[in-house]
């Protein structure tokens, strides 16, 4: 069965080295000739497993096509609740870089309301997010280094309340919060980690 597959199915373990490659050219021909292939192969499967919870997932993998000088530090794929694009709206991304795997949810500056009801949602339920935190230990805090490979992410140790606020005042804010994986993880564990983020899509979608 699919589930039993492992994130090593589609993709390879000694990629994590292609993002130590300082050539734009370099790097990208094989982020787009090898490693895309592989995200599309896992956004499609992961896609079809997910569906029909809490929300549709769409399958979308990054294409990188507005770099042009700086090669990407990590490349991914996003399971969105929309056929067209997925940065408008809270979305779940699986991530390759030289750190290694990633599982994350992610919002976005540019996903106005759905952040807007999130930070609203945190703002009134600090309990029930208090609540949701103790159910994922490890959470970690991948905003600030996004884009900085020489930066490790440390634990999610936010407010609900404060970070509520930031979200839904501030128009330059977004949450990028996720943990690490393995190679060696099946579906099924990508299936569990995803589904650990149902509480703030619902939030987010003002559910």
């Amino acid at each position: 069965m699919n589930q039993q597959k492992k994130i090593s199915s589609y993709l390879d373990p000694a990629w994590v080295r292609v993002f130590d490659i300082p050539g734009f050219s370099d790097r990208m021909a094989l982020i787009r000739g090898e490693i895309r292939p592989g995200l599309v192969a896992l956004a499609s499967d992961l896609s079809r497993l997910l569906s029909g919870g809490v929300r549709d997932f769409w399958p979308h993998v990054a294409s990188h096509m507005r770099r042009r000088v700086n090669p990407p530090p990590e490349t991914w794929l996003a399971l969105g609740p929309e056929k067209r694009g997925y940065k408008a709206y809270a979305h779940s991304g699986v991530f390759i870089g030289s750190r290694g795997l990633s599982v994350r949810f992610v919002l976005k500056d540019e996903a106005e309301h759905e952040r807007r009801y999130l930070g609203e949602w945190l703002q009134h339920h600090e309990p029930e997010f208090s609540r949701w935190m103790r159910q994922v230990p490890g959470l970690l805090d991948f905003g600030p280094v996004h884009g900085r490979p020489d930066r490790e992410p440390e634990r999610f140790s936010q407010e609900g309340a404060v970070l509520g606020k930031r979200l839904a005042g501030l128009k330059t804010a977004s949450l990028d919060v996720g943990f690490p994986t393995d190679f060696s993880a099946s579906l099924d564990d990508l299936v569990g980690l995803i589904r650990s983020f149902d509480p703030l899509y619902m939030a987010a979608k003002g559910s």
